[in-house]
């Protein structure tokens, strides 16, 4: 079986379109995967007449209790075409790969790709074709795409033409808030409302896939766009909405106005028989006026004059909180680090980690970046105002307390010309 695009021409004649990009590099390879179930559907169409019948077989087929079927089975379940017909059909559809054939059990099974197949074409031939539900149409293929694994691409063009879906029905919107198109701009806006209700309701549907993309800069672009077409389109499609049936309710309760001449000149040109006949229904009012209860009324209009109007609540009285002042600010740590490396320098010569090891290997470690930063600021490197001089050694000494196993030799000496 041959399948036929583009009018017979194409697989044909040779001829095969021009890249400019390395493959790779081009949406191929992507179809190169889906190509075989997409030929499926291809080689189930064909060519003439017989497209229909053999989408109905397969659809029927799809539905039957066994996945397993005699070519007798098949005949009686569809019992609205002969027999000999539904065989020669059967053998299209296992040419086509959509039926695979066990010859020793002598039956029929569905293939996998015919499965797929015939849910999409169960889907398309259910009702007919209703392109105001075209959002949810996009947002079951986004979710079919995301059972399949398709890549973030795949989500991210079918959310695209989702989103130029709405851009359509602003511009529409526009163009006829422009021409003053009553009939034609009430049907635009409630298709366009439609249209922002299923996208609301795709983006809530769709929150954990697009949580899955959220580190895609064009999936985020995406998502920001959506939410705020939804928004504008809702706001334009309602205002639309309203004006137009607060137009027509005007229109419906009469909007005419009719002065002391006109009416004295219909007087004047009506029989009096009519006139009779309109005196005696005087309690009947027009068409257009809504009938009023007086009864009713002024009890409405008693009850709204005898209700209690509500104040709002005393402000309670002041209170005083008390504020306390601001507790002092601690002292530099750097400045606490040098007062220490003078105080052991005042003692004689004694070892950096007389100060530093404490309590804890933690404790220790901020104590000896302290202690190099108070060298570095207000030693011979810093300002020079340190009363105390480092003199490093490369020997390592046990020290086995306060979390520290051992530590550098470092002395702590008064600078010379300060000793007693």
């Amino acid at each position: 079986m041959v399948d036929q695009l583009d009018g017979g021409q194409g697989a044909d004649d040779g001829w095969t379109p021009a890249l400019i990009s390395p493959e790779e590099l081009t949406p191929l390879p992507l179809i190169d995967q889906a190509m075989p179930t997409l030929m499926k559907f291809g080689k189930l169409m064909g060519r003439g007449p017989l497209a229909r019948y053999r989408v109905a077989l397969l659809r029927e087929l799809a539905v039957q209790q066994s996945s397993r079927m005699r070519v007798r089975t098949i005949q009686e379940s569809i019992s609205w075409m002969e027999a000999a017909s539904v065989t020669r059909l059967v053998q299209d559809l296992r040419n086509a790969g959509l039926l695979e054939y066990d010859a020793r059990e002598d039956h029929y099974r569905l293939s996998r790709e015919a499965r797929l197949v015939a849910a999409i074409c169960g889907a398309l031939t259910t009702t007919a074709v209703d392109y105001s539900r075209i959002i949810k149409v996009l947002g079951a293929t986004m979710r079919l795409g995301d059972a399949m694994n398709a890549p973030a691409l795949a989500a991210y063009q079918t959310f695209l033409s989702a989103i130029a879906v709405l851009e359509y029905d602003y511009e529409e919107l526009s163009r006829l808030l422009a021409d003053q198109s009553r009939e034609s701009l009430l049907e635009a806006a409630r298709l366009a409302e439609g249209h922002a209700r299923d996208m609301r309701t795709l983006l809530e549907e769709q929150e954990d896939m697009f949580a899955r993309y959220s580190k895609e800069m064009d999936f985020l672009d995406l998502d920001h766009r959506a939410h705020d077409l939804v928004a504008r389109l809702s706001g334009l499609a309602a205002d639309v909405v309203t004006a137009l049936s607060r137009s027509a309710a005007v229109r419906l309760r009469g909007s005419l106005r009719v002065d002391r001449d006109e009416l004295r000149a219909m007087i004047a040109e009506t029989p009096i028989e009519e006139l009779t006949d309109l005196v005696a229904q005087g309690s009947i009012p027009p068409v257009f006026m809504q009938q009023v209860d007086a009864v009713a009324a002024f009890t409405a209009l008693e009850q709204y004059i005898q209700r209690t109007r509500h104040e709002p609540p005393k402000i309670p009285d002041p209170v005083d909180i008390g504020v306390d002042d601001p507790p002092p600010p601690e002292g530099d740590p750097v400045r606490l680090a040098a007062a220490a490396l003078e105080q052991l320098a005042e003692v004689g010569s004694r070892h950096v980690w007389d100060w530093v090891v404490k309590d804890s290997w933690t404790g220790a470690l901020l104590r000896n970046v302290l202690v190099i930063e108070a060298w570095a600021r207000f030693g011979s490197a810093g300002d020079q105002s340190l009363r105390a001089e480092l003199y490093a050694d490369e020997r390592l000494a046990a020290i086995q307390r306060g979390g520290v196993g051992w530590m550098s030799a470092t002395r702590v000496v008064k600078p010379p010309g300060q000793e007693c």
